[in-house]
């Protein structure tokens, strides 16, 4: 990072800032059981608390007489090209991307966003793969999650769609042709019509809502996750009942490699290397013997 100009005001800040790997925790709940925090006064507080409760946006800040501060010219670019992981609320993805911080000061400006490169949504023993997804920053820099999982239904296609700040996001479920939420739920976790469910199956809707909505806990799965110092970890099961694991590691900060076991095509290995930031290259091996090895190029417009 560098400053150019006087300090007292005016003084151009730029650089670049690379961001290692990252976990945004999208909490299971913004409220606790208590209920909502009440308005806290702070008696005696010393200067580093006033700083700390200043930067989280706690304290109201009051324009006085003088008017506004000096404000001070940014160009800030932050590379985050892979491992920002987004976790919580059965969600497990990871995103990569870049973001421009300009304006000033006291008109900051962010442009660019973080997109997703895999993920998945986890949900009353179901999973969904992602297929879109993006932070992006706003107002004073409060993270902006979408996520958008879509899959197909006796009646059409069904979305998953979480979106809005990270610490709230909100859930929605939309399907083509349309219809009401609760029919979409109804054919996207046991392909029928509402009407048709068990009480058994609707308290299981319910549940699933539940989690979705900030009520649930960390998954098992998650939990071995992190116990392993794993960067994914995955365990599916077809119809026919064949259950398999992938697991996933950054070995290095551009290379990425995940062993699968079990399913009905055996033990794999795979290897991902980033050689640009547009370009992979990605290998795999199979129990078998077979390989295949492949260059993909990426670029968003």
């Amino acid at each position: 990072m560098s400053i150019n100009g006087a300090l007292t005001g005016g003084a151009r800040i730029a650089g670049t800032i690379n961001v290692g790997e990252t976990t945004v925790q999208v909490p299971a709940s913004t409220v606790s059981t208590l209920g909502s925090i009440p308005d806290i006064t702070h008696i005696g507080a010393t200067r580093p608390v006033m700083r700390t409760r200043a930067r989280a946006g706690l304290i109201r800040e009051t324009t006085s007489s003088g008017g506004r501060g000096v404000a001070y010219p940014l160009d800030i670019t932050v590379n985050a090209p892979s491992r920002i992981f987004v976790r919580g609320r059965g969600i497990d993805a990871e995103l990569g991307g870049g973001l421009r911080i300009t304006g000033s000061s006291a008109d900051t400006i962010s442009t660019g966003q973080i997109d997703l490169i895999r993920g998945r949504l986890s949900i009353l023993n179901k999973r969904f793969e992602l297929d879109e997804g993006r932070v992006e920053l706003q107002g004073r820099f409060e993270p902006f999650l979408r996520l958008v999982a879509a899959t197909s239904t006796s009646s059409g296609t069904a979305r998953i769609i979480v979106e809005g700040a990270v610490d709230d996001p909100a859930v929605t479920f939309e399907a083509t042709p349309e219809a009401p939420q609760d029919q979409v739920l109804a054919q996207i976790f046991f392909g029928r019509d509402i009407s048709q469910l068990s009480a058994f199956q609707a308290l299981q809707l319910a549940s699933a809502v539940a989690r979705l909505a900030g009520q649930g806990g960390e998954g098992v799965v998650s939990q071995l996750r992190g116990s392993f110092g794993l960067d994914d970890l995955d365990v599916t099961t077809d119809e026919d009942g064949n259950a398999a694991v992938r697991a996933g590691k950054y070995i290095s900060e551009n290379v990425y490699t995940d062993v699968t076991v079990g399913g009905t095509e055996g033990p794999e290995v795979s290897l991902n290397i980033d050689l640009t930031p547009n370009i992979t290259a990605r290998g795999s091996v199979a129990a078998d013997g077979s390989t295949g090895v492949g260059i993909f190029i990426e670029k968003d417009y």
